[in-house]
């Protein structure tokens, strides 16, 4: 383990347990989904995605340094989605006329986000050519009708969540007939990927196989260009179902874990384990990239790996939230991270390119220095950068939306 390993491992691992607070013997934290302790394991899952996304660097993968979080970003996600559920189902039923202000308080500051965010990812565009950018990709990506910053599908599919989950909750009379409404419109979404695939595989089926594919593919083949064409879309997006099952059922789930607690615990703890293990087996023998198998869109191996995986996710969600029955941990670091989470992520892509030179810009030409110090550069220069953008970003927005709210 190199340097870049132990320092950002050790440092991860320090954030994550500062601020640690147990339970009384034969007590329940009342406090385990507080506003404080619910944002500090959100801080905790931004560091995480932002983790992953580093460890998709092609020296960062050639060296294995911080390999643990190339195939888990889908679990930090998942954990959003699960408190965005949880968060909303408790203040529809803490707070009368919940839904009256929900698109103004709720789905306007993430309407904003994406078209502020197209405009700094234009001037990316325009500045460094990333893209490949011509009119027909200019119009409908700055419509966000396809996706010029890679990494900006989250927003997308959290307002399509949003957008259920109020329809679902003013016009059904039953929670339950409402949460199952949400849930269809999240399965559909898992349907959609299982059909399109990742790209344009079916335009002269094998094109994408060659020693140029990518690099002369037409816009709307690109990877990350179109809707709902990758798992990353889907994959965890059930999650905010979960979310709200657990909040609806949220009493009965602390009766249940209240008597007997530590038998209880060890069992999830054993479901994790094994839908972990379930998980990445399926992930990394199954899998979801059948294209370049030649199997085509692979729908049967896509469909089997998902469904692995929503169980991974749900042993994995239950059991980080059972434990905080018992342990709780806050600092103001992760509390921090949770505050700028959305613009601190949307901004990535453009530090992540913008500093690639530190490190080589393509998987053959990756440098990696002795004890990969270099490797360490550029995750701090990386670090530093997008929290400056973060920040402007994060000012921009509030000051459209004050604009428009007036």
């Amino acid at each position: 383990m190199m340097l870049v390993s132990i320092l950002i491992y050790g440092l991860t691992l320090a954030v994550f347990l500062w601020g640690s607070s147990f339970a009384k013997a034969g007590q329940i934290k009342s406090d385990y989904l507080s506003l404080e302790n619910s944002n500090a394991t959100k801080g905790l899952a931004c560091i995480g995605v932002f983790l992953h996304h580093v460890s998709q660097n092609p020296a960062f993968q050639n060296s294995a340094d911080i390999k643990f979080f190339e195939p888990i970003g889908f679990i930090f996600v998942g954990i959003f989605f699960f408190y965005s559920g949880i968060g909303l189902l408790k203040s529809w039923k803490s707070k009368p006329g919940y839904l009256d202000t929900f698109f103004k308080k709720r789905m306007l500051p993430i309407v904003i986000a994406i078209y502020v965010m197209n405009i700094f990812y234009a001037v990316f565009c325009l500045v460094t050519g990333y893209g490949q950018m011509n009119p027909a990709k200019w119009i409908l990506g700055m419509l966000n009708l396809i996706i010029i910053n890679d990494q900006s599908w989250y927003p997308i599919v959290i307002l399509i969540m949003y957008a259920a989950f109020y329809f679902a909750f003013k016009k059904c009379k039953k929670v339950g007939n409402a949460i199952f409404v949400v849930f269809l419109v999240a399965f559909a979404q898992l349907v959609l990927f299982c059909v399109l695939g990742h790209f344009g595989w079916w335009i002269n089926y094998g094109w994408f196989k060659g020693p140029q594919s990518f690099a002369t593919a037409k816009w709307y083949q690109q990877i990350c260009a179109l809707w709902f064409q990758g798992e990353w879309w889907v994959n965890s997006t059930l999650c905010f179902v979960m979310g709200l099952l657990w909040a609806h059922h949220e009493e009965k789930i602390i009766a249940f874990f209240s008597k007997n607690y530590w038998p209880k615990f060890i069992a999830v703890a054993l479901l994790m384990t094994g839908g972990m293990v379930l998980g990445f087996y399926a992930l990394f023998n199954i899998g979801y990239w059948t294209e370049f198998a030649g199997h085509g869109v692979g729908r049967l191996d896509k469909t089997v790996t998902l469904i692995v995986q929503q169980i991974q996710l749900a042993t994995f969600l239950a059991f980080i939230t059972v434990i905080k029955f018992k342990w709780t941990r806050s600092n103001k670091v992760l509390a921090f991270f949770s505050s700028i989470s959305l613009e601190f992520y949307l901004m990535q892509r453009i530090s992540l390119n913008s500093l690639l030179f530190i490190t080589g810009t393509s998987r053959e030409s990756a440098i990696i220095k002795e004890w990969h110090w270099n490797l360490l550069v550029y995750f701090m220069a990386v670090l530093a950068a997008n929290l400056v953008l973060a920040f402007v970003y994060r000012w921009i927005n509030k000051r459209v939306y004050k604009l428009l709210v007036k």
